[in-house]
Formats: C-alpha cells, structure tokens, sequence
C-alpha cells in the first residue's frame, strides 16, 4: 500500500484518501450516491482506518462485520437498548437505510437495516441546539457486554441519506432498526428507494431480534411498518397463559397460538377484545385478521370462542357461544337481525344471557337454548318486559304462521303473533291452551286482535280475535276466569253477548265453547244463561237466568 493513503491531515483521514477508498467502492455490481459512499468510506475511516486499509472488504463490513468489537464503530440494534422494542427511540428520527439480500433471518429474503440518528450534534447552548432541534442527550457509548449485540451507541456521525431529506441536521446514528419490510413502504420514515447492499452483514444477530416466527412473518405479509399495525411497542412475548405469543404495535396486536396461527387484530375490535380480557377471555385466540364484512360497511374478527363484529355507526361489540351460533344460522350481519349493538350480557334474572342487534335481539337459557326475536314481536315483547313478563323467554325463532301471511314467537309462557292487518299481539296461559285447541290462527278465531287484557271488573281476562274471514275487526274472543275456565265466543252470539256487558253484565262469562243444540241452533252458553243464533234465519235469542 502507497504512503500516501496513509498521510493525516490534523489529526483526521486525507480527503484524497476517503475520495480513493470512495471510487474503489463504488467499482460493485450497485452504485451509490456520493453523498453515501462519502458517508459510509468516511465512518469506516474514522472508526477503523488501518483495518478497512489494509485487510480487504467492504466500507459496510469495516463497520458492520461479524467480527466488529465495540470499539469498531459498528452501531448497537435499537431493541439491545430500547427495552427489548425494534424501532428508534423516542427523540430520534431515520436518516437512511441499506440491506443484505438473502438474508436467513428474513426467511431468504432481503434483510433491512434503518438508521436511527439524534436529532443533531451541532451544539447546545442555554438549552437551544445550534441546528434549531430539540436538544438530545445521545452519549457515545457500548451495548450490553456478552453479547453479539455489544456495539457502539451513538459514536457514528455519518448519514446514508436516502430517509427524511428535508431535515438537513442530524446526529450521529442512535442505533439500528432490522425490519424485512422496505423502508420506502413505511410512511413515517419517509425514505426512498435508492439501495445500498453488504452481504457481509448478512448473519448479524441479537438476542431480541426474533425473525422468521408466526408473528414476524405475519407481520411483514401485512406490511410490516407500512402497515395499519405501525411500528412495534413491545418485543415478542408470552401471555399470561404460557401457550401463544403475542406482539403488540401502534396500532394493535398480533398473537399466535401453536394450535392456530399467527393473526392480527386492531382498532375498535381489538379494544373491544382488550376489555374482554384479551385471549384469557370468553372470547380465545384469534382465528382471522381483521377482515370486511360481506356488505363492505363494517368489520370483523373471529376468535376460538366467539367474534366481534364493528359498524362505523355503531361500534365494536362481541358475540360468542349458543347466541353466536344462533346469529350464525341466521347469516351474520346480512340476515335478519344485523349488526351487534350490545356484548353478550346477563339477563337481570342472572340466567340468561343475551345479545341485541339493529334490528333484534337474542336469548340463551340454559334450559332452552338460543332463540331470536326481531321486528314487531320484539317491540311487543319488549313492551312486556322482555324475558322478566308474562312470557318468559322465547321458545323458537321469529317462525313464517301455516297460512304465509303472519309470523309468531312462542315463548316460555305465551305466544306473540303478528299479522300485516292486525299487528303483533300477545296471547298466554289458560287463553293461549284454548286457542292452540281450536287450531291456533287457522281455526274459526284467526289471528288476535288485542293483547291479553283484564275484564273491566278485574276478575278475569280476555284476548279478541279477528274471526275467520275477517280482515281487521274483532269477531271473535276468548274470555278465562279462574270459575269457568277460558272459553270461545263468536259472531252475532257475541255481539249480543257484549250489547248486555259481556263478562262483567247479567250473563257474567261463558262457560262453554258454541255448539249446536238439538234444534240445529248454535248455542253459547254463560254463568247466568245462555244465547242462540240461528244460521238460517239469522235469529238471536238470548235467555237470561237458566239453561
């Protein structure tokens, strides 16, 4: 080697030297831009002038060699001193970026190394930095001992230039990030695509650099940096269960289990899951990513237990066990029901459970299973206290009635059925059994017309339907009380019936269905007489006192 390269000019490498050293790098199958080959040849120089001079290599593996010490100059990863965490510090920015090819710890793909500078080492003075940057306390020194990782930490003041142009003072490198995402797809970093390679640094490693898992190859699928997750918060870790892994980023999470895979979960859905006490939870492990619903509106996530579904207008809320399953045979979000806007919660009678949705709701009993109510017959159940009135919780689903043109709900206690014409009303106990008997909405008395009322003397109770044939108008009614039972009353026996007060007037209630009499008359007959009509002639004759 000439004399000549090796002439020091105060104490610092020549510039004819750097210029030398600078055009023999640049010979590589990849060019460089002078700004980085004068920064790269001028940090080799300084830290380690003899050994880039005089053994052969690179500039970068003068830096970045396996074989580098301490005291070499190459920079420390940012998780040996960022608790663990592979990004910049807070205080630093990006400055430049190169890359390994081929690298083992990117599962054969290129590996990226991020520079993270102080913001600048112009100076400070009564608290101002010469360079008009917040002023960073980025001291030289050495990474953990006993270590691979045992670098230098802010000792380099060279820049490769390609990230965050516009800011033209920086410091010296902080320490590194190591991603297999490129740099040029994370937006905050702002860098650009002009590359810088050393194979050299291909096997360097650290401890808390973990690539090629579940969680970093499902990271870097989804973007890595660049992605709706953003940088990493925490290293990889184990979860109270001691089963899976998780890592969490800006933005949200992603955990694996050995039994499941790697998937992530962000925004509302993962704060939803978080109050849910993550996978310790009812809900487990996540068993999708983040994914849109059929109607491109919301989002959702399954889990091993469960799912949580999100509307912008909404929210996020969680569905999970018999209830979910019920919500699923009725098609999710796109069935009849729609989107959660409860959590699965506890009935106040501390047995059921229940969801409700835009447009119903569903029931679990432990004894019954889950059932769902939507539309006018929720509203009127709703209306009757839910599960906690007269009909307890629901038996079936919202069911289509025989004749197509309703829909009902049978309940614990009762029914509710709904027609077009008439509306959803309620019928049960003693009043429901007779009109079950007498064919339900198919038999002579049709659909209900009214809900199950109290006589106007409280002693018993009635529920008016509208009569075969009849459209609207109640023709028909079944009165109950606790001495005579519940019994059927219809057409012109029971408008003459109701012309004398019905069940409160002399007649008092019926105490048997209509049939016909000896004389071929349909007859009715009541605590205090009786009433007949004639279909023929359309005669009514109403006998008070006596049979």
């Amino acid at each position: 080697m000439s004399s000549d390269l090796l002439v020091r000019d105060s104490g610092r490498t020549s510039p004819t030297l750097v210029e030398r050293a600078a055009a023999a790098l640049d010979r590589g199958p990849s060019r460089r831009s002078f700004l980085v080959r004068m920064a790269v040849v001028g940090s080799a120089l300084t830290v380690s002038p003899l050994r880039f001079l005089l053994r052969p290599g690179t500039a970068y593996a003068a830096v970045c060699g396996v074989d580098s010490t301490c005291s070499s100059g190459y920079t420390a990863f940012c998780c040996t001193i960022n608790n663990g965490i592979n990004r910049c510090p807070p205080g630093s920015l990006v400055g430049g970026w190169w890359k390994s090819d081929n690298s083992g710890f990117c599962c054969g793909n290129a590996r990226y190394y991020i520079d993270c500078h102080s913001y600048c080492s112009c100076g400070c003075e009564a608290g101002r930095n010469f360079c008009g940057e917040g002023c960073r306390n980025c001291s030289c020194g050495c990474g953990p001992s006993g270590q691979c990782d045992q670098r230098r930490v802010c000792c380099n003041n060279f820049r490769y230039g390609q990230c965050n142009q516009g800011i033209s003072c920086t410091g010296p490198v902080w320490c590194r990030v190591v991603t297999c995402t490129p740099p040029w797809r994370v937006p905050a970093w702002s860098c650009s695509t002009t590359s810088a390679h050393d194979q050299r640094t291909n096997d360097h490693g650290a401890p808390c650099l973990v690539d090629c898992t579940g969680i970093n190859n499902k990271y870097t699928a989804l973007g890595g940096p660049g992605s709706v997750l953003g940088e990493a918060i925490t290293r990889e870790l184990a979860p109270p269960d001691g089963v899976g892994r998780y890592t969490h980023y800006d933005r949200g999470s992603i955990y694996w289990h050995p039994a499941i895979g790697a998937f992530a979960v962000w925004g509302a859905i993962r704060q939803k899951w978080q109050q849910l006490r993550w996978e310790t939870g009812p809900l487990g492990y996540p068993v999708t990513d983040e994914t849109p619903t059929p109607d491109g509106v919301g989002r959702y996530n399954h889990f091993q237990r469960g799912s949580i579904y999100w509307h912008p207008a909404i929210g996020a809320f969680a569905v999970w066990g018999a209830i979910r399953q019920k919500w699923q045979q009725l098609r999710w979000e796109t069935g009849p029901l729609g989107y959660p806007v409860t959590d699965e919660t506890p009935t106040p009678d501390g047995v059921g459970r229940y969801n409700h949705f835009q447009r119903g709701s569903i029931y679990w009993h432990p004894a019954i299973g889950a059932f769902a109510v939507w539309g006018p017959i929720r509203l009127k159940w709703q209306q009757l206290r839910w599960e906690t009135g007269p009909l307890g919780y629901p038996l079936t689903d919202e069911t289509a009635t025989p004749d197509g043109a309703g829909r009902y709900n049978h309940f614990r206690s009762g029914s509710i059925y709904w027609h077009p014409s008439t509306g959803a009303h309620n019928v049960h106990g003693a009043i429901r059994d007779r009109w079950q008997q007498l064919g339900w909405e198919t038999g002579p008395l049709g659909y209900p017309a009214t809900d199950q009322t109290d006589t106007q003397d409280r002693v018993g109770r009635f529920n008016d339907f509208v009569g075969r044939g009849s459209a609207t108008a109640p023709a028909a009614s079944i009165y109950w009380s606790s001495t005579t039972g519940a019994h059927s009353v219809s057409g012109p026996v029971r408008s003459a019936w109701l012309e004398r007060g019905g069940a409160s007037g002399v007649l008092g209630f019926p105490t048997t269905e209509p049939f016909r009499d000896p004389d071929g008359l349909t007859r009715s007959t009541f605590q205090r007489g009786f009433i007949t009509y004639d279909p023929v002639t359309g005669a009514v004759v109403v006998k008070e006192g006596g049979s």
